[in-house]
């Protein structure tokens, strides 16, 4: 139960934290880990093998960067160093859905090889994914104070982690006349480990005018869902062995070559879910109070003020009090949409247009752009890069290598989509690294 009190807090303050977008990654058809964007892409090695190599980690924070939050801080005159929230609150306009997205992912294992015209994969992923939906309710309240006549709405805030491992077998084909067209799929054994899902975070708080004596009705109707964090307190066998939540998803692609100049992609990932029900906990807070005001006339007795305000917080206890049950739930992937279109240059030169979309929570989603350019050099190296529109911010410029020593053997790769965030974290809105080696044959 601390636990989930603990991530509540999280949900519904400003503290930071599920599908990472790897739009460099498209590009690198070279490295294994491309096919993670669409199964149907074809790396050029007839065998790649992963043991434990390769890692990805991402965090966006649509709202701001860690360096115009520092920005806010201001030293006042006894030498205190202090958090301008007014200050914040003005320079940053956190209205819509803004959100904090963290994310990684580590391949445990991985192999792919070809047999003819055809490819098969197997691997086993382990996924860490969060993000924190949240507005600037609850600072502008903490800052301005509740407005008579007003309605503050807290329900913009919202919580979704998980954290599940992978297992899937890939298969591609090559199809059509001079190969032209190749189409893939993945299909995925899920076993989720933990979960916190808000299902429903709706809460509202009207403070009356002055003739309403401001009277205050407070409403609430939320839902939360937990899975296997009890089981942390077991020891790490007992969470990490935990094989009882169980899922299934399934990614699908294609590539096809129009002509000698024009090739397109497209590709659908994490279409599926995870059933919880291993230590699995849902609660509800459900319900509304209206607190009447002050009655003028018998404002104050006897010159004492005479209002006992336990009315007040005794109704706001019982609306916000949750209760438990242990009810199994099904939460969906965070499914995941590339489209993209390539244009080849020079013979060993190709540009790139890539559209992308996610799906998650409560009917969100997030749009990206990226525009691109491969090339490679030899069989040995490939390098890209990448200009891209994601995250509400405009200079995310992306690079990615991977080096092949001699006609095989060992591999080396890294790839980011803001390769200034990668070095700079506390000046980006988002940044992501993948990096790692594979055995090539």
């Amino acid at each position: 139960m601390k636990y989930f009190y603990c991530l509540l807090f999280l949900s519904l303050t400003y503290t930071v934290a599920v599908a990472q977008q790897e739009m460099t990654l498209q590009l690198m058809n070279n490295v294994f880990q491309s096919t993670h964007t669409n199964p149907a892409i074809t790396p050029r090695n007839k065998v790649n093998i992963t043991l434990l190599s390769s890692y990805q980690l991402g965090v966006t924070n649509t709202g701001f960067s860690y360096n115009q939050l520092l920005a806010q801080v201001e030293t006042t005159e006894t030498g205190d160093r202090v958090l301008n929230l007014e200050s914040l609150l003005r320079q940053r306009k956190l209205n819509g859905r803004n959100y904090i997205n963290a994310g990684g992912s580590v391949d445990l294992f991985a192999l792919g090889f070809k047999a003819g015209k055809n490819r098969f994969s197997l691997n086993i992923t382990e996924h860490f994914q969060g993000r924190l939906y949240y507005n600037n309710a609850l600072l502008r309240t903490y800052v301005y104070g509740n407005t008579p006549g007003e309605t503050i709405d807290l329900s913009g805030y919202s919580l979704y982690a998980m954290h599940y491992r992978e297992i899937g077998l890939g298969y591609n084909r090559k199809l059509l006349e001079d190969n032209k067209l190749v189409v893939g799929g993945r299909l995925k054994m899920l076993h989720g480990m933990s979960n916190v899902h808000t299902r429903k975070s709706e809460v509202t708080i009207h403070t009356g005018t002055e003739e309403q004596l401001y009277e205050i009705t407070g409403k609430a109707d939320i839902l939360v869902h937990t899975a296997g964090l009890n089981l942390l307190e077991e020891g790490e066998s007992s969470y990490f062995l935990n094989r009882k939540n169980t899922g299934f998803g399934v990614d699908l692609g294609s590539t096809y070559r129009l002509d000698q100049k024009w090739s397109f992609a497209a590709s659908v990932i994490n279409l599926g879910f995870i059933r919880w029900k291993n230590d699995a906990n849902s609660y509800r807070s459900q319900g509304s109070f209206t607190f009447r005001g002050i009655d003028n006339d018998s404002l104050f007795t006897s010159g004492k003020f005479n209002m006992d305000v336990t009315q007040l917080t005794d109704s706001i206890t019982k609306t916000f009090e949750f209760k438990e049950d242990t009810k199994a739930y099904s939460t969906g992937l965070p499914t995941q949409l590339y489209l993209t279109s390539f244009y080849q240059l020079r013979p060993r030169t190709t540009a790139s247009a890539t559209l992308y979309t996610d799906f998650i929570g409560a009917g969100a989603f997030r749009r990206a752009l990226a525009l691109g350019i491969r090339q490679n050099v030899g069989k040995w190296l490939q390098v890209s890069t990448t200009y891209s529109l994601q995250a509400k911010a405009y200079n995310n410029l992306g690079f990615g290598f991977s080096l092949t020593s001699g006609g095989g053997g060992l591999q080396i790769y890294a790839v980011s989509d803001n390769i200034v965030g990668a070095l700079n974290p506390g000046s980006a809105r988002m940044t992501n690294v993948r990096t790692g080696f594979n055995f090539v044959f």
